[in-house]
């Protein structure tokens, strides 16, 4: 009797557990298991395995490609975690058009960041808006947040109308508006979320997403 209700017991904190991570509104864009919903975008030499799926883990060696969503999205909350090692290199996309060829997604949409802010190939070379969360080439981020190489970092990125911030690891880092910034005016507000292999290893998971009603 005593087993049967030790059992119960942990299959009920179970499911409080698993009801208290459910997010309400957010919809998984990976599986755990596979690519699917995204599509490899090669660049340069990219090879066909430089993102796999490693025990939950959605996993980039070193190369020169990335993933873009199936879909695109305009207004959204995305979530992720992701993992650099040292002198690790990466981002995330954001609101990127169909390109033609030779264009880039960090020119023709926006890019995050993900740096390993502190690697030393990097000390002393990064220009501000370099650093992890930032809007690249336009909005610096605050640098307090890093957890540093090796370990999970948490994103909160979220586009509602010409607003995009970026959380990290609970604290807001960075804030742009693109209809005041000359860098970010002409790009769309609707496109592909990405991910991006910048010649290091990198890892992401828990990638999820809300969307929102559009601004008005």
């Amino acid at each position: 009797m005593l087993t049967r209700l030790a059992c119960l017991t942990f299959s009920f904190c179970f499911m409080c557990a698993s009801l208290a991570t459910a997010e309400e509104g957010f919809t998984p864009l990976f599986d755990g298991k596979s690519l699917a919903g995204w599509k490899v975008m090669a660049e340069k030499n990219s090879k066909p395995d430089e993102w796999t799926v490693v025990n939950g883990v959605l996993t980039a060696k070193a190369g020169n490609s990335w993933l873009a969503t199936e879909k695109q999205y305009g207004d959204y909350v995305l979530k992720l975690e992701w993992r650099v090692p040292e002198n690790g290199n990466s981002g995330i996309f954001i609101r990127v058009p169909e390109l033609k060829e030779g264009e880039r997604p960090w020119i023709q949409g926006i890019e995050i960041q993900v740096l390993d802010d502190r690697g030393p190939i990097y000390m002393g070379k990064l220009k501000p808006w370099q650093y992890s969360g930032s809007i690249y080439g336009a909005v610096a981020a605050d640098q307090s947040e890093f957890a540093g190489a090796g370990k999970w970092n948490a994103y909160e990125i979220t586009c509602r109308g010409d607003l995009i911030t970026v959380v990290l690891n609970g604290k807001k880092i960075t804030e742009g508006d693109m209809s005041k910034l000359e860098e970010l005016k002409t790009r769309p507000r609707v496109g592909f979320i990405g991910l991006q292999n910048h010649g290091t290893d990198v890892e992401y998971r828990n990638l999820r997403i809300k969307e929102l009603s559009s601004a008005k």
